[in-house]
């Protein structure tokens, strides 16, 4: 023996008496990871749904500014042509409008669905993070008892 032995099983038995605390904290800290990483996402799908809500509302401006460049065509064709503005020409005007409003609903609706999709998958990303912190606690701890 060359006397170093004592000091090898002491060691051995320290490291065995830490390592359910090791694992433990190892537990811990992926647990901690797995939720960051939850919330993180929810973060990231909340910024997604506002940008989707800014670039919709972005289309429907440009949508209703090249509506009205539209329905302003109609009433001077309608007036350089001498027609009245009342009868078939009034209804042309009206169905025009109508339908360009339609069209800047439309884009706004898209707008809050995609939105509404990136918030769902946001919460969902959360619960499964913190899903995935409990099974990870309960999967270690599981082992101590």
């Amino acid at each position: 023996m060359s006397g170093i032995e004592p000091f090898l099983a002491a060691a051995g038995s320290a490291i065995s008496t830490a390592a359910p605390y090791v694992a433990a904290a190892g537990a811990v800290v992926g647990a901690y990871g797995a939720s960051e990483q939850g919330k993180n996402a929810q973060k990231a799908a909340d910024y997604n749904a506002q940008a989707a809500l800014l670039e919709g509302k972005s289309r429907e401006n440009a949508q209703r500014a090249e509506s009205s460049r539209r329905l302003s065509t109609i009433r001077a064709n309608i007036g350089k042509s001498g027609a009245t503005s009342a009868g078939t020409p009034l209804m042309v005007l009206a169905e025009s409008a109508a339908n360009a409003e339609i069209d800047a609903l439309n884009t706004e609706y898209t707008a809050q669905r995609q939105a509404d999709i990136y918030r769902a998958g946001g919460a969902n990303a959360r619960k499964q993070g913190n899903i995935m912190a409990g099974t990870s606690l309960l999967q270690s701890f599981g082992k101590f008892a």
